[in-house]
């Protein structure tokens, strides 16, 4: 009988109370920050592809800006410091990417991405090299998840996601007279606080210590403070701005420090 209607309740846990759910878990199971000691070998291929990601997020704001020599030299820096990077480990992975296929695939498949893009700008197509270089991000989270890894890469991507499912709710004009489609704003918006808020423990003490990466999140929580306001004024034009505002706040701050 308690089976059955634990059952029926999980069947009606929305969509936004089921990401905050696993958030929660991942939450304890990674525990203060997640810091895990790695054999040295670990540690020097995650510093690798953390030099990639620096040189990754150069070489696309380059090219999104117009730097089109800039992004030359880096991408060229770029490709030559993965392709360090593969004669170190292709062949001798880290123990705990052995049991990923990912690794290889990655390791192999960026040196063909990274071809091409530099191909694409020789053209003169800097379309043709984002669109080469635009899904490495992804392809280097997938195999650090795959191998078993969390860190505040990975954190911030969740926290996108969260984002990304808050934003649905403009997909047509919310009716925020209704109490339903409030709190619904609400749930979505605490899912995304909570999930990029549990990211700080995952920040480094450099970062910290630094303060960039602190004053982007509170200009992200104060947003959010927005979003309550607009509720309160039952107002969808500002509830609009802000998460055209949120969407830009957390692009920065994920091309920054996510990788």
């Amino acid at each position: 009988m308690h089976k059955t209607s634990g059952s029926a309740s999980v069947r009606r846990v929305s969509g936004p109370v089921r990401l905050l759910l696993v958030l929660l878990t991942l939450a304890g199971l990674t525990g203060a920050g997640g810091r895990v000691a790695f054999s040295s070998e670990t540690e020097a291929f995650i510093a690798r592809v953390a030099e990639a990601r620096t040189l990754f997020r150069i070489t696309v704001t380059n090219l999104r800006e117009g730097r089109t020599d800039d992004a030359v030299r880096s991408l060229e820096q770029l490709s030559v410091h993965w392709q360090e990077t593969v004669r170190n480990f292709r062949d001798n992975p880290p123990a705990i990417f052995t049991r990923t296929a990912l690794f290889a695939e990655t390791l192999d498949g960026t040196i063909a991405r990274l071809s091409r893009a530099a191909e694409g700008l020789s053209q003169g197509r800097t379309d043709a090299a984002l669109d080469e270089l635009g899904p490495l991000r992804q392809d280097w989270i997938g195999m650090r998840r795959a191998a078993g890894l969390y860190g505040l890469v990975e954190c911030l991507d969740e926290a996108t996601a969260a984002l990304d499912s808050f934003v649905t709710v403009r997909r047509t004009p919310p009716d925020l007279a209704r109490a339903e489609t409030r709190g619904e704003v609400i749930a979505r918006a605490a899912v995304y606080r909570f999930a990029l808020r549990r990211c700080d423990a995952f920040a480094s003490q450099d970062m910290v210590a630094e303060g960039d990466y602190q004053r982007r999140v509170e200009a992200i929580m104060a947003a959010l403070d927005v979003v309550d306001t607009a509720l309160r004024l039952r107002d969808p034009g500002l509830l609009d701005r802000v998460l055209t505002d949120l969407k830009g706040f957390d692009l920065q701050l994920s091309q920054r420090y996510g990788g």
